[in-house]
């Protein structure tokens, strides 16, 4: 494995690209600050030929003084890359399908004419004065001969940064990935970084991109709580925890920042996120169950690998319905507004203090639950919906007839 791993987040954009999520301008350098104070290397911050708030935005970034390099997403055709250009991108993101489906079916270009093209497309880049990363869209299901082709053709040293294998549909597995990464590794230049772009369709997302880590992948991408097109992309603060503590790879991010970070995606896309999200839910580091919670007052490493310090948190005891007397009594043996409990407590006492406890449980009103979820079943609806379709017939019964001014 490499010692160190380069870490593009791509909330900005493929986050963005989310159905029915948009971000304001203001949002987006916003965020762009965040992730970029957090050590992030590379934001992947638009599509600027799709978009003139993300030229805008990206304009935006570039005067803000950001210490990340702002890419842009583009197709490898001169007037994508001309406006990643107008956006003051550092680099950029050039896709093209790789999958025979993507080329013959959807673009109905031969491999020949997308190699084309795509060489074409880095020219220009470099014309521009950006950097070039290349992006083969599709690859978990392109034949590995054509990629091997392409990357002889397209991937130069000295002209592309790096290679990003997109598992565009997220049907890759660790063991697929792996074996994709060092196929095309043994015939990349040794300059040009491998790095992966995973998909979450079938939850593997997150592993997909370690498994290409561990193949030797020097770079990767990810979103802020994995926000992204469909089921949404590898998870940031689960890459980034897995590469730190099980991997003991380096990635230049500041883990204290990814709880800011994780909230403010949240109330800027309407997509909110579980309590039990790992290294950012609101219970990952809260314990309620007795023999769980009797364990860690002894030893905190008996049911918690992952320490709420490292995310510049605290972990916590909740009291419940499962609950057990070890709380009852670290709670009473620690002082309440400086005044200890004041003596020592006997089997039948901490007994009956619990017992009611989970009594108290038992009849809690929970009509709460119900009106949360109906009101996050009606925001989700509301916020996620886009525009009606009926907006579209309005707007076209309004224009003017051809032919009339």
């Amino acid at each position: 494995m490499p010692g160190t791993v380069d870490v593009i987040d791509c909330t900005l954009r493929d986050g963005e690209q989310t159905p029915g999520v948009w971000f304001t301008v203001e949002e987006k350098v916003t965020l762009a600050r965040l992730l970029s104070d957090a050590g992030i290397l590379v934001l992947d911050a638009g599509f600027p030929a799709s978009s003139g708030a993300d030229i805008e935005a990206m304009q935006a970034m570039r005067h803000s003084g950001l210490r990340a390099s702002i890419g842009a997403t583009a197709r490898p055709l001169r007037h994508d890359i001309a406006a990643a250009a107008k956006a003051q991108a550092d680099e950029v993101f050039l896709f093209m399908p790789t999958s025979d489906l993507r080329l013959r079916e959807t673009l109905g270009i031969t491999r020949d004419r997308a190699a084309g093209i795509m060489r074409s497309g880095v020219d220009e880049a470099l014309g521009e004065g950006m950097g070039v990363n290349i992006v083969f869209e599709d690859a978990t299901r392109a034949d590995p001969e054509h990629m091997v082709r392409l990357v002889d053709e397209v991937c130069l040293p000295g002209m592309v940064s790096r290679l990003i294998l997109a598992d565009s549909v997220g049907c890759a597995h660790p063991t697929s990935m792996r074996a994709l990464v060092r196929t095309l590794a043994e015939r990349l230049d040794p300059g040009i970084d491998i790095c992966t772009h995973a998909h979450n369709d079938y939850g593997l997302a997150t592993a997909n991109t370690l498994a290409a880590i561990e193949a030797g992948a020097r770079a990767m991408t990810c979103t802020v709580n994995g926000i992204g097109e469909r089921a949404g992309n590898a998870d940031l603060a689960e890459c980034l925890a897995s590469l730190t503590h099980l991997h003991g790879v380096e990635h230049g991010v500041d883990p204290t920042a990814l709880p800011e970070l994780s909230r403010y995606v949240e109330r800027i896309s309407g997509i909110h996120m579980s309590a039990t999200k790992p290294v950012t839910g609101f219970n990952v580091y809260r314990h309620e169950s007795g023999i769980h919670v009797d364990s860690m007052l002894k030893n905190v490493r008996s049911y918690e690998v992952l320490p709420p310090s490292w995310v510049g948190t605290e972990r916590a005891y909740v009291l419940g319905k499962h609950s057990g007397t070890s709380l009852i009594r670290h709670l009473l043996a620690h002082k309440v507004d400086g005044v200890s409990a004041g003596r020592d407590l006997d089997d039948d006492t901490v007994h009956l203090l619990l017992d009611r406890v989970k009594s108290i449980v038992d009849t809690l009103d929970k009509s709460g639950h119900e009106s949360a979820f109906r009101a996050k079943e009606a925001f989700t609806s509301a916020a996620l919906s886009g525009v009606a379709a009926e907006v579209v017939f309005a707007e076209y019964q309004r224009l003017p007839a051809k032919g009339q001014a």
